[in-house]
């Protein structure tokens, strides 16, 4: 009988480890799981197409420069807004005598010389861009993001 007694307790012990062992295999699995639904998969952000308004081109007679070598030029531009939504959009073309007035008024105080360098077409579409980004009326503030020259000729 004694070797009975050895024989269960063994089975016993075996059978004690087959246990937890499946508990601990269980717990494990169970733990994966619960991390992988946590850390989520970056989701990819939206892709949105850009939103652009065109703005029938402008022939705007400049300034003579302050050296008065420039007299009488031209400027023969086109301009392209890129806004955030649609709905800035329908602003913009619901404002848009206002939005060519803006436009003139700014590019008519622009000097040859300056317009000439990079550095002068630069500013002046920042010029642009500040002026335009406003509130139209009392529900809508238009932001817009670049002004983009289309065509850019001194004569």
């Amino acid at each position: 009988m004694p070797t009975t007694k050895k024989k269960s307790s063994i089975v016993n012990l075996v059978l004690i480890l087959i246990t937890l062992l499946a508990i601990g295999a269980a717990a494990y699995l169970w733990f994966q799981n619960s991390l992988q639904n946590t850390v989520k998969e970056p989701e990819e952000p939206e892709v949105t197409s850009p939103v652009f308004i065109t703005l029938k081109p402008f022939t705007i007679s400049l300034p003579a420069s302050e050296e008065n070598i420039d007299i009488n030029k031209t400027l023969y531009i086109g301009v392209v807004l890129r806004v955030a939504n649609e709905n800035q959009k329908t602003v913009l073309l619901d404002y848009l005598p206002e939005v060519r007035n803006n436009v003139l008024l700014v590019t008519s105080k622009q000097y040859v010389s300056t317009l000439k360098q990079e550095v002068g077409k630069i500013d002046l579409q920042e010029q642009i861009k500040n002026t335009l980004s406003r509130q139209y009326n009392a529900k809508n503030f238009v932001e817009i993001d670049e002004v983009l020259f289309t065509d850019f000729i001194i004569r």
